[in-house]
């Protein structure tokens, strides 16, 4: 499945166009970036993201490993557990990548990572869980 196919997905979600976010790759892994927006404050003190909008980003980027795993298939969300390891600090982009670690008939286990300076710094893990639909 190539970029645009999973562009299409993002443009026919809701939640997905509210947080703006754009497709850097999907060939090995699926990659995007959001960029910040006012609205995404979670700390004002802190400025920073709030966590809900961390975790939704996580979601969509692991969404879209799912169905890129799936050959476009729909794929549902069982579960999802994420880890916030720093602040996701306002007024930087936040860029997000999903691997899958494993993919079988009907289970897909993928694991996402959001960072903001570095891959090496991440700000937030997820574990994720999806049904293949039938």
């Amino acid at each position: 499945m190539n970029t645009t196919s999973l562009a299409l997905f993002i443009e026919q979600s809701p939640y997905a166009l509210n947080y703006g976010t754009e497709i850097l790759s999907a060939e090995e892994y699926v990659e995007c970036v959001t960029q910040w927006r006012e609205i995404f404050t979670g700390n004002p003190l802190l400025r920073a993201w709030h966590g809900g909008i961390v975790s939704g980003v996580l979601e969509l980027t692991g969404t879209l490993a799912a169905i890129r795993a799936a050959n476009n298939q729909n794929c549902g969300l069982i579960s999802i557990n994420t880890s916030y390891l720093r602040p996701t600090s306002g007024d930087k982009a936040m860029f997000s990548r999903a691997n899958i670690v494993r993919s079988g008939k009907q289970i897909q286990t993928i694991n996402a990572v959001a960072w903001q300076n570095s891959l090496e710094e991440p700000t937030a893990i997820a574990s994720l869980t999806f049904v293949n639909a039938r």
